[in-house]
């Protein structure tokens, strides 16, 4: 029997794996269909009455409304009377924080490629009116499998819902300005671009290791060589008691100077150089850093999606693999569960050092005499076996076709006004506009596309290898409902 203080509604709550200055959020399974989930619920010191309950509520109704790929998502909203909680969908793997404290900094195409799945669902909300505002490393997880998906969306700003108390936003989050634009800094109005800017700075850090408005490590180093010149100067007139009980003040001071020392460097001084700390970065990978990181609004991205457009770019310029095996194959490398692709997938490049060396002519010679002995040795066989063959023809077209010829892929364009999401042979797959066409085997496909307040659009096409086939729908948009506001809660549960 589980206690009832861990116990909320059918969730059994396991164990705590995250906690902010109202809420806490609990990995737990459902009693009695044993089905795993996140469930995020106020800290008992917080009455579901107060005005910070609300938060929970509004956070509920914004993930109700931005359901993407990229973004956690939200199964159920409850509420008793002293308690309200939100369900939310399982999530295994570190957060990118973790990711990047384990790995030093990221290489270049899985720092790319994790920024690429965060502009996507950032530009996802700001389609929808949401702006994210508290993005940083600890409020993203990465899945084993190589996914991304976005976290905590309590402070977000959605002009379709009142805003909350000032107290519920700035308890703990806005504490720090590491990842603020300078327009958040100054309190002035927010829109998407300031999620780019932030984007910018944790793109900065995955390929550095530092964030972009840190102290410059040499100054970093000098000023604690002072400090700690003049402590020791200083220390002989104070008794080690007194140095202990002044110390968690004294830290707290350091900690909002160097607050203060962040927020003035980030509003009026340039970002440290990228191709200082990686002189090996590409330039098209700094010039998409460097313009999320722009003083001025204007001068960058204008949302998440124009920055995903930016980085795929990037990536299929350069012959990166796809994303999720860029960010798998970075998580096996630190060790943190990623999935290696099998070798006959990774990309076949030897080693600069192998590239500049000369090679030997005698042990290559060898080496060619003795495959061009395989190659004749393995034509006659085959010559033999051709005419013990029973068929009198040659072999058809068919016949001939290699076998991975039967793997090749066709692909499908989507186009849907106003939006949709596009389910492909049961799974979802983005949400429109997408940039690329999807790519799909050659075969049969059964296609849907989804609209909160539309009916379902159902298609069914062939795809052929090599051919492009495009889709392109009118969602039947029911005025009244999307008059009325954000779709309630329970029509986003997808669970049966």
């Amino acid at each position: 029997m589980v206690a009832a203080e861990r116990q909320l509604g059918p969730y059994i709550l396991r164990e705590a794996v995250s906690a902010r200055a109202l809420t806490v959020t609990y990995r737990a399974e459902h009693a009695e269909l044993g089905r795993a989930a996140l469930v995020k619920t106020l800290k008992p010191t917080v009455s579901a009455a107060s005005a910070f309950a609300a938060g929970l509520e509004r956070e509920a109704k914004i993930l109700a409304r931005i359901r993407h790929p990229n973004i956690i998502d939200i199964h159920d909203f409850q509420r008793d009377e002293d308690r309200i909680w939100l369900v939310l969908e399982p999530l295994s793997g570190p957060t990118l924080a973790e990711l990047c404290a384990r790995a030093g900094r990221l290489d270049e195409g899985a720092a790319a490629a994790i920024a690429l799945e965060i502009a996507r669902g950032l530009g996802h909300a700001h389609e929808r009116g949401v702006v994210h505002r508290e993005l940083r490393p600890e409020r993203v997880i990465v899945t084993p499998s190589g996914g991304v998906k976005i976290l905590e969306f309590a402070a977000a700003f959605d002009g379709r819902l009142p805003s909350l108390p000032e107290p519920f936003e700035g308890s703990d989050t806005f504490a720090r300005p590491d990842y603020m634009a300078p327009e958040q800094i100054l309190g002035a109005d927010t829109g998407p671009q300031a999620d780019v800017f932030t984007l910018g700075v944790v793109l900065f850090e995955m390929l550095t290791g530092a964030r972009p408005f840190d102290e410059p490590r040499a100054e970093a180093e000098e000023g604690n060589r002072t400090s700690g010149a003049s402590g020791a100067s200083g220390a002989s007139g104070a008794s080690n008691a007194s140095r202990a009980s002044r110390a968690p003040r004294e830290r707290d001071e350091d900690r909002w100077a160097e607050g203060r020392a962040v927020a003035h460097r980030i509003r009026s001084a340039p970002p440290q150089p990228l191709r200082g700390l990686v002189p090996d970065v590409s330039r098209g990978l700094e010039r998409v850093v460097l313009r999320c990181l722009e003083k001025d609004p204007e001068q960058r991205y204008e949302n998440g999606r124009a920055v995903a457009d930016a980085l795929a770019e990037e990536l299929s310029e350069r012959g990166h693999p796809a994303p999720r095996a860029l960010i798998a194959r970075a998580l096996a490398a630190a060790k943190l569960g990623g999935d290696e692709l099998p070798p006959a997938q990774l990309p076949s490049v030897r080693p600069a050092a192998e590239r500049r060396s000369a090679p030997s002519l005698a042990p290559d010679v060898g080496r060619l005499a003795g495959i061009f002995a395989l190659v004749l040795a393995g034509g006659a066989l085959i010559e033999l076996g051709l005419r013990q063959s029973d068929a009198a023809a040659p072999p058809s077209a068919e016949a001939r076709q290699p076998a991975a010829d039967s793997e090749e892929r066709g692909y499908l364009k989507v186009l849907a006004r106003p939006w949709a999401e596009v389910v492909i042979d049961g799974e979802l797959i983005d949400v429109t506009p997408m940039a690329r066409p999807i790519p799909l085997q050659a075969g049969r496909h059964f296609v849907t596309f989804r609209h909160p307040n539309a009916p379902e659009e159902k298609r069914t096409i062939s795809v052929s290898a090599g051919q492009t086939v495009t889709l392109d729908v009118s969602m039947r948009i029911d005025r009244a409902v999307l008059d009325a506001g954000a779709p309630p809660v329970e029509d986003r549960d997808a669970s049966p």
